[in-house]
């Protein structure tokens, strides 16, 4: 009878061990969970504030104004619009015509393409 009961704690103390180590290793993975949220929830208000600032940018009449003006083409009563071409983009454009229009000899063009220079 003595053995038994003594088999008996010996169990209990064995399951109560491993309840205790379940509760711990749960208890670990609690917290290693509450931080890695806590992370994510500072990098959301991270971006909550930058998209706030951004938000506050774009009701701006600055912004507004800046996209008309840009974007829109748009002016103030009594001033004037003007676009400035792009002075490289148009002598690039006129040297290629040149070229294009001036014809190579017969052999340039082949030694152009056996040098491949084409």
């Amino acid at each position: 009878m003595r053995k038994i009961v003594l088999y008996g704690v010996i169990i209990f103390q064995i399951i109560l061990i491993i309840s205790l180590v379940r509760g711990i290793q749960l208890s670990m993975r609690t917290k290693e969970r509450i931080t890695s949220l806590e992370g994510k929830k500072q990098q959301l208000e991270n971006e909550a504030k930058e998209l706030k600032t951004r938000e506050e940018y774009v009701e701006s009449p600055y912004y507004l104004e800046k996209v008309a003006r840009e974007e829109l083409q748009l002016s103030k009563p009594g001033e004037t619009v003007v676009i400035v071409p792009d002075i490289y983009s148009t002598v690039e454009t006129d040297r290629r015509e040149a070229e294009d229009l001036k014809e190579k000899a017969n052999w340039q063009k082949w030694w152009d393409v056996l040098s491949g220079n084409q």
